[in-house]
């Protein structure tokens, strides 16, 4: 693949991101520190997520990433 392709793979991936919201209930010694790779809403021990991704199961790996490690892949 030559860095044309490549270009437009990055490009027409980009075009097709959406938006999720995806729901997890979190431990009650849940806590963050720094930056948060997307919009996070806690309330009442869960947490909704706005991740910007291809799909929902992308959304989901995301998020569960982390909350288990503090990272994205």
């Amino acid at each position: 693949m030559n860095s044309a392709e490549m270009a437009q793979d990055l490009i027409n991936r980009a075009k097709s991101l959406k938006e999720f919201v995806i729901e997890r209930e979190l431990p009650e010694n849940f806590e963050f520190y720094g930056s948060v790779p997307f919009d996070m809403y806690i309330k009442d021990g869960m947490g909704k997520f706005k991740v910007v991704a291809l799909n929902e199961h992308e959304a989901s790996i995301e998020v569960d990433n982390y909350l288990k490690n503090g990272t994205m892949l």
